[in-house]
């Protein structure tokens, strides 16, 4: 299958949702809210922070961070490779490569996947994650994974800010991420009017 390089992503994204997903077409707009905000600060991020898988269904879509979907036991983990059990269902899924605003659109590059082949592949590759950092205005600390994240105000370390799931291996996790980067190089490009236009048969 070809790339699709330095596109309008939202636009191509929401014509294909349009196309293959026939209800909950409201989830799109999440997804649309996600990479607005990664596309507004794109030069700040580095590429692991712009880059996400998104899937088309018959009911809805989903947009997660690579990284997380490489991770078990993440949520994002579970969401992807939820749908993977053989089951008739046509869903659409794509690598999406976020590099910024242009002339208030945001850009990037688009990589078509086969849905039920990546999924085999995440859960031959992911990667254990048995701490969750808890981050706060003034500090963060480390849990275990399975433990409730309580997101109130702490007396040491304030407002919440965010958790993340921290893998037990690092550099597994970023020789997966760099062997899907490097696969993704290596396809070649296409237009993706085309793609758009063969992904209603």
């Amino acid at each position: 299958m070809p790339k699709f390089m330095g596109i309008d992503l939202l636009d191509s994204l929401e014509k294909i949702m349009k196309k293959n997903t026939q209800s909950y077409q409201g989830d799109f707009a999440y997804d649309r809210k996600d990479l607005e905000e990664v596309a507004a600060k794109a030069d700040a991020l580095p590429l692991r922070e712009r880059t996400f898988l998104w899937m088309s269904r018959l009911c809805g879509t989903w947009c997660l961070k690579e990284r997380r979907v490489f991770l078990k036991p993440t949520g994002a983990h579970h969401i992807w490779t939820y749908y993977g059990d053989g089951r008739s269902e046509r869903i659409l899924a794509y690598a999406v490569e976020v590099t910024g605003l242009e002339d208030g659109k945001v850009t990037g590059n688009l990589y078509p996947l086969d849905y039920r082949e990546h999924v085999e592949l995440v859960k031959r590759m992911s990667v254990p994650a048995d701490q969750v950092r808890v981050v706060h205005e003034k500090g963060a600390y480390f849990q275990d994974g399975d433990k409730h994240v309580y997101k109130e105000v702490h007396k040491r370390f304030a407002k919440f800010l965010y958790s993340e799931y921290v893998p037990n291996d690092s550099g597994a996790l970023e020789t997966v991420l760099r062997q899907e980067e490097w696969k993704r190089m290596k396809m070649r490009c296409g237009k993706v009017e085309n793609h758009i236009r063969k992904s209603a048969a």
